[in-house]
């Protein structure tokens, strides 16, 4: 039977400082010290990254998050990454874990014009009419979404735009097409849950809830020194 994962305050303050020393590891170490800062949101507690080089980028969908530099890549390019852990107010003056993310931006060097490319996500079961389940119920968790579908259509979108801009001549549009073509699933692709840890050899289970802190610590530190080792390879 699931149930939510609590903790006190307390422990949470050490888990953040245990959490912020393991990761600044795998970020930049050039770039100064890092922390994890919380801040209260409504009924929520939610810790971001925080430190000198740190910056702000928007994400596809909610807010904008702080990130740090995580690798410099090939032809220019470098990977930032924003890390966000939330935790639920409860009962008895404890905390539920909510979820944990890392996401991934690319940019130029220098340019700081993040671009949205691919997310790790861990959520937590939640109580729901008296139910404690996880959200979505039917997905993977943790899991990745991959968010580039979003950034082929802004191209699609820019590059169109661009050469009707190029057109100096008259242009016969014709006739409404009240019946478009449709815009391609991949488009659609970060909807898509890709569990990560899926036993399929083995059950049939695709959710799995942290058991304690050094399992959110570890999925953290394990999975963010992954993406940057796979990151060298673009």
């Amino acid at each position: 039977m699931l149930e939510p994962f609590l903790v006190t305050d307390g422990q949470l303050g050490l888990h953040w400082n245990a959490l912020a020393k393991e990761l600044g590891r795998v970020l930049d170490a050039s770039q100064g010290v890092f922390e994890l800062k919380p801040e209260a949101v409504d009924l929520s507690t939610i810790a971001h990254i925080a430190g000198r080089a740190v910056r702000r980028a928007n994400r596809l969908m909610g807010e904008p998050v702080p990130v740090a530099p995580l690798a410099v890549l090939q032809r220019g390019w470098e990977a930032w990454l924003g890390y966000r852990e939330v935790w639920s107010k409860s009962e008895a003056r404890k905390l539920a874990f909510a979820s944990a993310d890392l996401t991934i931006f690319l940019t130029p060097v220098g340019a700081e014009s993040f671009q949205q490319v691919l997310r790790a996500e861990w959520s937590g079961p939640a109580n729901v009419g008296g139910d404690c389940v996880f959200r979505p119920s039917n997905a993977g968790h943790p899991h990745w979404q991959i968010d580039l579908g979003e950034l082929i259509r802004e191209d699609q979108e820019l590059a169109a735009a661009r050469d009707l801009l190029r057109q100096t001549g008259v242009r016969d549009f014709g006739e409404f097409d009240a019946n478009p073509t449709a815009d391609p699933p991949w488009y659609r692709l970060g909807r898509m849950h890709f569990a990560s840890a899926m036993r399929p050899w083995s059950d049939a289970s695709i959710a799995h809830p942290p058991t304690d802190l050094s399992a959110v610590r570890n999925w953290v530190i394990n999975t963010s020194s992954l993406l940057k080792e796979e990151l060298a390879r673009l």
